[in-house]
């Protein structure tokens, strides 16, 4: 409940069983933030797999995000994430790919990846 004033979207913290704060050490390489963001997206692939949605959010307010978390100086809050289980249930198969390409008005897949 106190994180959830200092990120963008704070009803995503507050509706959601479990949320996940991911922190790099700003004096390290700056690979670290890549690695963050591969952290959070095998977090969030993996939850799918278990059937758990999930969702990250940024932090409007580093500061204050930093003071409810207790974290130091030298680190840097990189994202939350929300974690889940969807209201509807999701079933993957029931549309093609290219459906699903289309309804969330994306470009198919073929006119944006070559096979060599």
């Amino acid at each position: 409940e106190r994180l959830a004033p200092v990120v963008y979207v704070p009803r995503m913290i507050m509706a959601a069983p479990v949320a996940v704060a991911i922190a790099v050490d700003g004096t390290g390489s700056a690979m670290s933030g890549f690695d963050a963001g591969r952290a959070a997206q095998n977090m969030m692939l993996a939850a799918w797999a278990e059937g758990v949605a999930s969702c990250p959010n940024g932090i409007a307010d580093p500061d204050a995000a930093r003071a409810v978390l207790g974290l130091a100086p030298t680190q840097v809050l990189v994202a939350i994430l929300a974690l889940g289980y969807p209201a509807r249930p999701r079933d993957p198969a029931r549309r093609s790919p290219d459906e699903w390409s289309a309804r969330a008005h994306r470009r198919r897949l073929g006119s944006v990846v070559t096979e060599l």
